[in-house]
């Protein structure tokens, strides 16, 4: 296992959920981290939970939706940190609902954050990247990529697009030493729930799974990962 400490690295979607879960876990291994996000306050509000880590780290408001925003992210993160070893694409948004819905405007929507906000990023983080020859990038799919539900045809259509990229890139750029990997959670504790809390998925175990799979010797990765909780039962 390699030791991550002195690394640097950028999360999109970084004020809360597996976003900022993720970005702890990363601190606590000694990973310098850059968080982004659109809303300012969770930002803050964020960045003042990481502070209390032994790391530097900032955070950068934009949306990575915005070819240019997402460009000047990347450009914000190599100005403090000079580097960006590890870059984890989890900006995303859900929508749900028949297909025979009025929802193309939440479609775009979806499209627009979930896979050309991972196309933007790493378009401008890769570079920096090869450059070195090293790095990891590490994107947050969904099991709605690998299999849809009867309402869930528009998020898992995004979804779908995110493993398509993931792999294309990740075949281009292994000669790099660069390692490039997806995750397919199920159901994750992330807002109101449906379930059991305490028997769903919390962000903080995808967190773990992320640090686990980063610390894997550079010779070797796990290409994809699927996460399930291991016994989800209704509220009682």
């Amino acid at each position: 296992m390699q030791d991550l400490s002195g690394k640097t690295a950028l999360i999109t979607g970084g004020s809360k959920g597996i976003g900022l879960k993720t970005a702890e876990a990363l601190a606590r291994e000694g990973v310098n981290v850059a968080i982004t996000a659109r809303n300012e306050d969770t930002l803050k509000e964020a960045l003042q939970t990481l502070n209390q880590y032994k790391v530097s780290t900032i955070a950068v408001r934009g949306d990575v939706s915005n070819k240019i925003e997402a460009d000047e992210i990347v450009s914000s993160v190599i100005e403090e940190f000079g580097k960006i070893d590890i870059l984890i694409n989890n900006a995303g948004i859900m929508g749900g609902g028949s297909f025979f819905d009025d929802n193309e405007d939440m479609f775009r929507q979806m499209i627009d954050v979930n896979v050309f906000g991972m196309y933007y990023v790493m378009k401008a983080a890769l570079p920096h990247m090869q450059d070195k020859q090293s790095g990891d990038v590490v994107n947050i799919a969904s099991v709605s990529g690998l299999r849809a539900s009867a309402t869930s045809a528009l998020y898992s259509a995004s979804k779908h697009a995110v493993i398509g990229l993931t792999e294309g890139v990740m075949r281009e750029v292994r000669k790099d030493n660069i390692r490039v990997s997806y995750l397919t959670p199920s159901a994750v504790l992330t807002r109101e729930p449906s379930l059991d809390p305490e028997t769903m998925t919390h962000p903080e175990d995808i967190a773990d799974i992320i640090v686990n799979n980063l610390k894997i010797h550079p010779r070797t990765f796990v290409k994809n990962s699927e996460m399930w909780a291991t016994n989800p039962r209704e509220i009682d």
